[in-house]
């Protein structure tokens, strides 16, 4: 997203539309997929200090690294010290690099990549970009994690897992996506998500803690999307076996039979409409204890069934949006697919008005990487969507002083500042940290696709009335574990692929899901 910078004034306000209306949607689009580029005149940074970069250091490959992958060490402490106003007490004066580009963009991910790709679609191929990025490597929230076990590449993501959105694509994003090459509905046709697990007879299964259940029990065979028949009985024979190996009260049992199986109408005498605006202004939970009025041992079972979703519980999370990923309880209620009150997503799910979806086997990292291959393509080496999953990144030549685009990885930006501007032309300077210095450059133009919240730190300028809605959306964490496996087989005897743990801190692990594409094949 840009937003307007420190000392700014109303005629640069508009200029960067401020004084727009900014739809949900919008909104929406931007938190989850903002999309957005410039590169250095020459005598810019000399050698020394872009040999000093670490992602000019020969084998440098950040997805191989273990350990905190997502905010990791290094990534955070000076925005952390940014925040307790520590940072400028220590810094010195910054170092000025005489580099001038026509954009500079706060944030490597994809946000921040494809706003560089319709800038340089807007402006020429040889407009000059920088890039700046505090991780190690680009991509945000897209991340990579490598194994080579027995010389043989495993892919999992270390971030976000699929292409898709609950509402269709903007003109705009469909665009990019295509230009990239890809093709959800035809990779899902041509790449699908076989059934390796179910011809190996492994389903889901779920851990009941002592703590929580009074005793731990691992139950295999639970229903599922999978397993579950469409049959009414045959379902509520299948729930009904389950439900008797668990460790749960006969109470509970029945109430959760009850909300799985049952056609029971909680909000009688209401229009679907009605009955859709009051579920999305009360919790999950507040609808499972005081409108379907379950046992309350129930709510342990479903509570964190939310978290990997939105990284919140049931008791954090509307009724309206579980009913629309398909909890039970709303099967008697005869709530109407499309729009509800107040929410901006169609309940039927993606056939209905979303996106279509596509897991590659690093989730979104590939559409990072392809969108690098369209800015720096000599750092990306091949020519396809499929390629692009197994190739290696010449990190060395992200921010090569020849590149008209540049990636500059390890580097926190901490100020972002208009200097004196006329009818005719603006100026920002933008400061960052990085190898234990602070330096500057100037651009024409900048793109801040970082994390809302750090805006006013590095804007402090800023209207107060801005920096509230700008803190107004925070990030709530999802914390992913990838783990390289040299023996499995402990999965397949007790015959599950997945194993979802309600009242555990890791409230669920699965094998990775089987996706073979082009070179790679799990």
């Amino acid at each position: 997203m840009s937003a307007d910078l420190e000392n700014a004034d109303p005629l640069l306000d508009r200029a960067l539309g401020m004084d727009r209306r900014i739809t949900r949607r919008d909104f929406l689009n931007g938190a989850a997929l903002t999309i957005g580029a410039a590169a250095v005149p020459a005598g810019a940074l000399h050698s020394g200090a872009q040999a000093a970069e670490p992602q000019n250091h020969s084998g440098y490959n950040p997805p191989v690294a273990t350990g905190m992958r997502g905010s990791h060490p290094g990534s955070f402490e000076i925005a952390h010290s940014l925040r307790d106003g520590t940072f400028w007490k220590t810094a010195g004066k910054p170092i000025d690099t005489g580099e001038v580009y026509d954009l500079i963009v706060v944030g490597g991910g994809i946000s921040g990549l494809s706003a560089a790709y319709f800038f340089r679609q807007r402006n020429g191929p040889d407009s000059r970009i920088l890039i700046l990025e505090n991780h190690d490597d680009f991509g945000g929230h897209a991340r990579r994690n490598e194994f080579h076990l027995g010389g043989k590449l495993q892919l999992l993501n270390g971030g976000t897992m699929l292409i898709d959105s609950p509402t269709a694509y903007s003109k705009e994003a469909a665009g990019l996506i295509s230009t990239l090459g890809i093709d959800p509905v035809a990779f899902e046709n041509k790449y699908p998500l076989h059934d390796l697990y179910r011809s190996l007879t492994l389903g889901p299964a779920i851990f009941f803690d002592k703590q929580t259940f009074g005793e731990d029990r691992l139950i295999a065979g639970a229903p599922s999307e999978w397993g579950e028949s469409e049959n009414p009985s045959a379902k509520a024979a299948q729930w009904l076996a389950f439900l008797n190996k668990t460790p749960l009260t006969d109470v509970a049992k029945r109430s959760i039979l009850s909300l799985e199986t049952g056609t029971i109408d909680y909000l009688p005498g209401l229009s679907s409409a009605e009955k859709k605006d009051k579920l999305s202004r009360i919790s999950y939970k507040d609808f499972l204890l005081t409108i379907a009025n379950v046992d309350s041992a129930v709510v342990s079972f479903y509570q964190t069934r939310t978290n990997g979703e939105w990284g919140v519980g049931i008791d954090a999370e509307p009724a309206l949006d579980c009913w629309a990923l398909g909890f039970p309880g709303f099967q008697g209620m005869s709530l109407d697919p499309g729009p509800a009150p107040r929410m901006s997503y169609s309940a039927a799910g993606y056939s209905t008005g979303g996106s279509p979806r596509f897991h590659f086997p690093d989730g979104n990292a590939t559409i990072a990487r392809l969108l690098v291959r369209e800015l720096i393509p000599e750092a990306m080496p091949g020519h396809s969507v499929e390629d692009a999953v197994t190739s290696q990144v010449a990190y060395d030549r992200l921010d090569h002083p020849t590149n008209a685009t540049r990636i500059r990885l390890n580097s926190t930006v901490v100020r972002a500042q208009n200097v004196a501007a006329t009818k005719s032309s603006q100026e920002v300077i933008v400061t960052y940290a990085a190898a234990g210095k602070v330096s500057t450059a100037r651009t024409q133009g900048c793109v801040l696709a970082c994390w809302n919240m750090t805006i006013p730190y590095l804007c402090p300028g800023l209207p107060e009335k801005q920096k509230d809605a700008l803190h107004y959306l925070v990030k709530v964490p999802l914390v992913y574990a990838s783990v390289g496996l040299r023996n499995w087989t402990a999965f397949q005897k007790l015959g599950v692929h997945t194993v979802h743990a309600p009242g555990s801190y890791w409230n669920s692990f699965n094998l990775n899901w089987p996706v073979d594409i082009g070179a790679f094949t799990q």
